[in-house]
């Protein structure tokens, strides 16, 4: 707990350095462009099944109803945006994380500044990875939202149990890979499971927040940087 909150002080206290800032309007705008993107084809798809015919009437009668309906499409599109935000902003993301480890570290950890940059290419390997499972496991619960929606905050649980373990272990490993490799920085990943489960659910709970959802991707990396570098002081500190 004690990493979780310092790491959070730390990110905060470097928003508005110039190397944090740059990327922000760069990281909002693509993702603005994003979402302004998943709208038109939303609305193009929209479209698509206002032609589609189904072999049942009461389907056909079902999306009829709530095409004609344009608060209901709408609530329905920001529902699933909710959901599918955080894959769509962590992919663009990728093309900005570098930048933003590297601040962290220049400021925070010099003596442990990664070798290298991973590049582009990897970290959006990475951040397409993290992106399908999001969107493969969010859609596979979506039942249970709807199963458990009389519980009050089981659906809410559900969410946030999930979302923060993918965002975790996602945003730790684009950090984690600049300085370990792959199986290393999985077996230090579990040995710092806790940490990396709190530090996905601040991600998560970021996401939540209009406005504020749209600096969370940014704001991950950071956070899990903090918590990458904290763990190895923890860790020599012990031995």
């Amino acid at each position: 707990m004690k990493n979780i909150i310092r790491s959070l002080e730390r990110t905060l206290a470097q928003i508005f350095e110039p190397a944090f800032l740059k990327v922000f309007v760069l990281g909002i705008l693509t993702t603005m462009v994003a979402i302004i993107a998943t709208w038109f084809l939303a609305n193009y798809l929209k479209g698509q099944i206002i032609l589609t015919q189904f072999d049942w009437q009461w389907v056909n009668d079902f999306f009829q109803w709530i095409l004609d309906v344009d608060w209901i499409f709408n609530i329905i599109f920001f529902f699933l945006m909710g959901i599918f935000f955080p894959p769509i902003a962590t992919v663009f993301m990728s093309l900005y994380l570098d930048d933003i480890v590297d601040a962290v570290e220049n400021k925070y950890y010099p003596e442990r500044k990664a070798g290298k940059r991973i590049g582009v290419a990897h970290l959006a390997y990475l951040a397409l990875r993290l992106a399908f499972w999001i969107v493969i496991l969010n859609i596979i619960v979506i039942p249970l939202y709807f199963f458990f929606f009389w519980l009050p905050f089981v659906p809410l649980v559900i969410f946030y149990t999930l979302n923060s373990y993918l965002l975790g272990w996602g945003y730790y490993e684009m950090v984690a890979v600049r300085h370990l490799g792959i199986r290393e920085a999985g077996q230090h990943r579990k040995s710092i499971r806790g940490q990396v489960l709190g530090g996905g659910f601040v991600v998560t709970l970021l996401y939540s927040f209009p406005v504020v959802n749209l600096a969370a991707p940014i704001l991950g990396a950071a956070i899990l940087a903090h918590l990458f570098h904290l763990s190895l002081q923890d860790r020599e500190r012990e031995t």
